[in-house]
């Protein structure tokens, strides 16, 4: 095998099925193949080395002390399970690679499927669509083969016909069919609007879809526990969006702009945000990333001085972070 792949231990699987996801929209992929892995509690057996695909461009900073962060992770884990015909291999990806790098490493992926033999390989990933956070999400597939998409109908998966899968979530099955593997990809859906909020509702329908097709059980309960919380938190930002965040009729505070202000912003009119406000900001930030509720305060604030779209990227981040 490649340089860069390390076995721990050696396996010995029996028609593996290798699942494999890296974060993208909602993290929907993601999470559902990190809930898989904690829920069944599999092993670690093999990783990838980084250095290869992924390059150092910033530093963290703690306690005032700067330090250079690690590479992300790419590791693939096992399970026996003695209730299904297939046992699992799982592998997961902290981050996607730097552009040019993808294709190699989802070749080293589908190298180590090929030394384990596995037999199918499923990929999860998110489609933004035109529902709402209350909506129950559906699930779609697209697949190598014909004898895929024909049981889609019996799991309730929805044939996606055309379209794109960005990044590597999309490209392993391309890979795998390469090096004569077959297989599908199950991509929850999302609104369009949450596309950068944790979704745990779509990996929760994934999941629910992945178990009738692989005969794995899994207890969901905690994803679903996870999926009511961030429904909930969509709802009272939502809330806040027609009360605060686009100046709800009526009310008045100090963090409300007028309507010139929130058309125009101080910086779009040239003037300087004393530094001050930026304080304030960056409290507020502080404060909503406590408590999300705060957030419509912030983005009232943001409005106020026209910086929401310097900002826009952390701001949306919020919501990201507190449901992880």
């Amino acid at each position: 095998m490649h340089s860069s792949i390390r076995v721990l231990h050696r396996i010995e699987p029996r028609n593996p099925l290798l699942v494999a996801a890296w974060p993208g929209m909602g993290n929907v992929a993601y999470g559902a193949a990190m809930y898989l892995k904690e829920s069944v509690k599999a092993s670690k057996f093999a990783e990838i080395h980084p250095e290869e695909y992924f390059y150092k461009t910033g530093v963290q900073i703690g306690n005032g002390i700067v330090e250079i962060p690690s590479l992300p992770r790419s590791e693939f884990f096992y399970y026996e399970d003695p209730g299904a015909k297939n046992d699992l291999l799982i592998f997961v990806g902290e981050s996607q690679p730097v552009m040019e790098k993808e294709y190699d490493l989802a070749r080293r992926v589908i190298e180590v499927a090929l030394d384990f033999n596995v037999q199918e390989v499923i990929t999860f990933a998110a489609t933004p669509v035109n529902i709402t956070h209350r909506a129950q999400p559906g699930v779609w597939g697209v697949s190598t083969e014909t004898r895929f998409s024909k049981m889609f109908p019996r799991h309730n998966i929805k044939l996606m016909n055309a379209g794109h899968i960005g990044g590597l979530n999309g490209l392993l099955l391309g890979v795998a069919r390469e090096a004569g593997i077959g297989g599908f990809c199950l991509l929850g859906e999302i609104p369009f609007y949450t596309a950068k909020i944790e979704n745990p509702k779509s990996s929760l329908a994934i999941l629910e879809v992945f178990m009738g097709y692989s005969g794995v059980r899994l207890d969901l309960d905690g994803l679903k526990q996870m999926a009511v919380f961030v429904e909930e938190e969509i709802d009272k930002v939502s809330k806040t969006s027609k009360q605060t965040l686009l100046g709800a009729e009526g009310q008045q505070d100090e963090f409300r702009p007028s309507e010139a202000e929130f058309e125009e912003g101080s910086e779009a009119r040239g003037e300087k945000v004393p530094h001050d406000v930026r304080e304030r900001i960056e409290y507020m930030f502080e404060a909503a990333s406590e408590d999300i509720s705060k957030a419509g305060a912030l983005k009232a604030e943001l409005d106020r001085w026209g910086l929401f779209q310097e900002y826009e990227d952390r701001f949306l981040d919020l919501f990201g972070k507190k449901n992880l």
